[in-house]
Parts: C-alpha cells; sequence; structure tokens
C-alpha cells in the first residue's frame, strides 16, 4: 500500500491501457494516484513521448539509464520496476548486477557509454554539467537529438524517483538480491561544489515550435515563450507533453491554490540549485502579485519568509522529499496532514515535486539562459567577463563584511526598542533621499518610509547579516517604492532589464565643465540645482544615481539593494550620469568665449 488513500479508475482508463502496451501492467505508482486521474493522464502523456517513443536511443539503453540512476538515487521502487524491465529485454542478470553495483559499461560502445555516463551525472549531480560536457559528446559523433533524448530520459529517471518516494509506492517486483554500490553518507550530505555560471543553450539553437496551439499555450500562460521550451522545439511531442502537465499540474485549483504551486516550484529549484527555474517562478510570483523580495526571502529560507504555519509546513513537507528523498517516510505525510491538509493535496505537493525535479534536471541539461536578469545566481559568476573586474565581480565574504550597525542591530533583534529607534535614527535620511529618489514625490515619500520601518521591524527578526543592516533597509525602501510605483498610472516600470539603448537616448551636450563657484552660484543654489535635475531623471536611472552618486553606496550594495547584477547596475549609472551631465551642461559648460553659462 502506498502513502496516500487510492481510487478505483477501472481497467479501461486510458493511460492505465498505456501503461499495459509497454509495461505488461499496471505500476503501482500509478495506482497510488487515482486521486487525481488528471495527474495520471498528463504524466502518461510525458511517458509516452520520452519513453515510449522509439527515436534515436534503443528502449534498453533508456532503461539502462533509468536503472543506472535510480541505483545511484538508492530507490528501491524504480531499482526493482527497471531491473525486472532489462531481464524481459534479455539483459543477463550479471550486467544488471553491474550496472546497480557501478560497473555498467562493460557491453556498451564508447558512444552508448558516453551518453550513459552523461545522463546519469546529469540525474545524480545536475549543477555539475557544462558546456564542456556536451561538447565532449558532440566531438566523438553524439548528434543533437541523442544528447536532447538522453537529457529527457535523465528527466524523467528523476522526475518517477521522486513520484515513488512521495507516495511511498510499494515495488511491483522483488527488489534484486544486491545492492547499490555503498556511498558515503558524509559525500551524499554535501552541497555539489559550485562552479562558473556559463549560459547555453548547449546545442544548436533550434527554430521556434511551429505549432500555433504551442505557441498560443506558453504566451497566453507566461506572457512570453520561455527559453527551456525554446531550446526543446525539436522535440515538439515533449512540448506538447510538458504543457499538458503544466495544465493539469500546474494551472488547476480544485486540490492546492497555484500560489502554494508555484512555491513549491521555486523551494525545490531553489533547493537544486537550479538559477534559472527560482529566476523564472520569482517573475511568475511577481506577476501573480508577490513581492520580489518576498519571493527571495523563501529562496534563501523559505522559513523566513512571511507566509501561513500550514504553507511553512507543506515547504518543509516538499523540501525535505527533495532533499532528502532516502529519508522521507509515512510520518512526513501524517505530519502535513496534522495541519488539515487533505491527501488530494498531499498527492499534488509530491507531483509538483517531481515536475519539478523534472523542469530543473532538463534545464541542467540544455543549459538555456534566464529569461529575466537572475537576483541570485546559486553559481559563481566568471570572472573574466568584459568590463567587469574580479573585485567588481564578487560580494563580499562574511570575514569581509563589517556592520557598523551589528550592536545595534543584535540588541533590537533582542527586543531592544531603544535600539531599533537608533537605527531608525541613523538611517532615516538615506532611506528618505531613495524613497524620494524614486516616487518623485515629497509626500508619498514620506507615506512610504513609514512603512519601510514598519515592515523593517516586522522582519528584523530574520535579518541574518548576510548584507550590511544599511544596505538591508534601502533594499526594503526600494522595493516599497517599486510597489507604489507599480500601483500608479501609467506605471513607469523599474524591472526593465532588457537593451538599455532601445530608449533612444543620445547625449548631444557632454561637454567638459568647469567648477567655478564664485561665478556661478553659491553652494546651495547648486545643490538644489543639481537635485532639480536628477528628480527629472527616468526613476530607474535616478535612483541608481543616488545610491551611488549622492549616498555613496558601493556597486555592490547597490547592486543587493535594488536586486540588480552588478553589469544591469552599472549600464544603468553610465546612462544616468550622461543624461544628469547634458541636463546640466547649459549651466556648468563653457562657451566659445570661455565664459561659463548660465
Amino acid at each position: 500500500m502506498s502513502y496516500l488513500r487510492e481510487l478505483e479508475l477501472g481497467e479501461s482508463f486510458q493511460p492505465f491501457t498505456a501503461f499495459r502496451e509497454y509495461f505488461g501492467f499496471v505500476p503501482k505508482l500509478w495506482r497510488a494516484q487515482t486521486l487525481l486521474p488528471r495527474v495520471i493522464e498528463a504524466e502518461a502523456a510525458l511517458a509516452g513521448a520520452i519513453l515510449f517513443e522509439q527515436r534515436t536511443l534503443s528502449q534498453i539503453l533508456k532503461e539502462r539509464i533509468l536503472l543506472a540512476l535510480a541505483a545511484a538515487h538508492r530507490n528501491t521502487y524504480c531499482i526493482a520496476a527497471r531491473y525486472q524491465m532489462l531481464r524481459l529485454l534479455g539483459m543477463p542478470e550479471s550486467q544488471l548486477e553491474g550496472i546497480i553495483t557501478g560497473e555498467r559499461q562493460a557491453d556498451l560502445s564508447p558512444r552508448e557509454t558516453a551518453l550513459l555516463n552523461f545522463a546519469v551525472q546529469l540525474g545524480t549531480r545536475s549543477t555539475s554539467i557544462s558546456r564542456d560536457d556536451v561538447t565532449r559528446l558532440l566531438a566523438i559523433g553524439v548528434n543533437d537529438e541523442s544528447v536532447m533524448e538522453a537529457i529527457l530520459v535523465a528527466g524523467w529517471g528523476n522526475f518517477r524517483g521522486s513520484l515513488s518516494q512521495g507516495v511511498g509506492a510499494e515495488p511491483d517486483f522483488a527488489p534484486p538480491r544486491f545492492s547499490p554500490a555503498s556511498a558515503d553518507p558524509a559525500k551524499e550530505a554535501e552541497v555539489p561544489s559550485l562552479t562558473e555560471e556559463r549560459w547555453g543553450p548547449y546545442l544548436q539553437p533550434p527554430d521556434p515550435p511551429s505549432d500555433p496551439a504551442l505557441l498560443t499555450f506558453f504566451r497566453e500562460n507566461f506572457g512570453f515563450l520561455p527559453n527551456l521550451f525554446r531550446a526543446q522545439a525539436s522535440r515538439p511531442d515533449v512540448l506538447t507533453a510538458e504543457a499538458a502537465a503544466f495544465s493539469a499540474v500546474l494551472f488547476t485549483e480544485d486540490a492546492l491554490t497555484r500560489m502554494q504551486k508555484e512555491r513549491i516550484l521555486l523551494a525545490v529549484s531553489a533547493t537544486n540549485q537550479n538559477t534559472y527555474c527560482v529566476t523564472l517562478h520569482c517573475e511568475i510570483l511577481c506577476l501573480l502579485g508577490v513581492r520580489s523580495e518576498d519571493s527571495y526571502a523563501l529562496v534563501a529560507d523559505h522559513r523566513q519568509a512571511s507566509l501561513a504555519e500550514a504553507d511553512h509546513a507543506l515547504l518543509d513537507f516538499v523540501v525535505k522529499l527533495a532533499q532528502a528523498p532516502s529519508t522521507f517516510s509515512q510520518q512526513d505525510v501524517n505530519s502535513l496532514r496534522l495541519c488539515g491538509f487533505r491527501d488530494e493535496q498531499l498527492l499534488e505537493a509530491v507531483v509538483v515535486t517531481a515536475f519539478t525535479h523534472f523542469l530543473n534536471t532538463v534545464q541542467m541539461g540544455l543549459g538555456p539562459a534566464p529569461d529575466f536578469a537572475p537576483q541570485r545566481s546559486f553559481r559563481r559568476v566568471a570572472e573574466n567577463i568584459p568590463h567587469l573586474s574580479p573585485t567588481e565581480s564578487r560580494l563580499p565574504t562574511e570575514a569581509q563584511l563589517v556592520d557598523p550597525d551589528g550592536e545595534l542591530v543584535r540588541r533590537a533583534q533582542g527586543g531592544d526598542l531603544h535600539a531599533f529607534e537608533a537605527l531608525i535614527e541613523r538611517h532615516s535620511k538615506r532611506v528618505y533621499r531613495t524613497l524620494l529618489g524614486i516616487l518623485g514625490n515629497p509626500d508619498e515619500a514620506r507615506d512610504a518610509m513609514q512603512d519601510t520601518f514598519l515592515k523593517a521591524f516586522q522582519h528584523l527578526a530574520g535579518f541574518q547579516s548576510r548584507s550590511k543592516f544599511s544596505t538591508w533597509m534601502v533594499s526594503i525602501a526600494s522595493n516599497t517604492a517599486l510597489q507604489q510605483l507599480r500601483e500608479r498610472r501609467p506605471v513607469e516600470s523599474l524591472d526593465n532589464d532588457g537593451s538599455e539603448s532601445d530608449e533612444g537616448f543620445r547625449p548631444r551636450q557632454v561637454r567638459a565643465w568647469t567648477e567655478n563657484p564664485e561665478q556661478l552660484y553659491a553652494q546651495a543654489e547648486r545643490r538644489a540645482l543639481v537635485e532639480r535635475a536628477v528628480m527629472k531623471l527616468p526613476a530607474k536611472y535616478r535612483v541608481v544615481v543616488l545610491l551611488r552618486d549622492f549616498e555613496q553606496l558601493s556597486a555592490e550594495d547597490a547592486a543587493l539593494a535594488l536586486g540588480l547584477g552588478i553589469p544591469a547596475l552599472k549600464s544603468r549609472l553610465l546612462r544616468g550620469r550622461l543624461m544628469l551631465r547634458e541636463a546640466l551642461a547649459p549651466h556648468f559648460a563653457k562657451d566659445p568665449k570661455g565664459w561659463v553659462r548660465d
């Protein structure tokens, strides 16, 4: 029996017919999901496109990949199922034992061995995959279609593995007498070492899918065609199955809410250190009305996010399933039942977790670049990026970070209201100038200032000193102002990280300045002139100029506060300075006769 209640769907249920044709019976994994027939239908479509259809990889090679993956994950259900399937395909027990215990290359060709090793590495340590791994496959004559299919099979293996652990499916056959190669428990618990973040796509980019229905589906539900699905355009059958899975798993509201499922996708992607999917789903949550700072708080530690206790318990449940599936048990399911979740909701949480594993695996194998500028990258940024020095490309380490507010923060977190008042007094001017810089209205800035300090007080316990307190305050202020700006009509967006060159600005009066306060203005008058010019800048440039040139924040702190990458911040700063320089040129530049003009 599985962990969840089951229903009788009848043997004429169409997906069961498809499973019997391929497996010869209906596996218990799918009988354990009968509470949600729509989910079984979507999984059958995905299995049909990836596993059942014969393309460049043979059925036996796909099954070998799945068995090797199951052994690497020590998943008893999947080991027993793949072992039995390969026996039916005529593979001798000695070779099966070799796959399970790690000696899997004996009777394979070099190309098959390379593909199998690649798929297993992707399925077990996806963050270690890079363009070089794909290039090595192509160099030995493996074509793009075979690499694509190996990636999809690895994704399917991770999907099925998470699903079987989450629903507690009982093996359909007795497990083999030999066990997977033992692993060092300490190494199993290690987080994979981080490598440089180099985006793809790794395979030849195909044309976008030509099926109008697919294009309509993605545009209606995402607003665009994400790079993850664009990279799979050579497999329209898989895209169709993935679209059906999104419709059945994510875009329904009869069990969990859409918001709960998006949070699961985000939390599991963060657990899997998948920058692409974290960035995509933070953007989707933003469209659903969740502030960017709240989404990234969930990414950093969902327990510090402002959620109901039941939602925290739900995320604890899925993160454990994603992080330590071998320790997942009936007790975890029962704990969530005590929080008021029905079995249908539990099942959907497991399915969303498994589907996220599938998407994360496929994305890491194909390597498409994020559709939006990531606010957090789980892997190091390459140090040889043009125009970016090594110092600017890295955030300070904890050892380098000395926060002058540290003592006051610790006292305030301990309940000392006087310490919090001291922090407010210390940073009120900077917060106000940041709010004024974004909103451009003193009255609105004063109102937003109250909201900013209230939010800081409410979330102070969750401040973990990963940045300076002043940077954290500016981040709250900028997000508070940004939210007010979004509510205005018309909206002036601060979030556009696209090409800065499409706005039509070209400096026309950039000339050398000659500072001569005695001939020009008194210092106060000149400051007022500059401030007026700054306030006329577009908001997304105005706030960057204020933080860097007026508040003297470092590039790293300003980028962190605004949720921007350092290259994007530098681009906006340059354009803002040029706009400001042009606006002030008539007042500060010499005329042809050498006089400073007013």
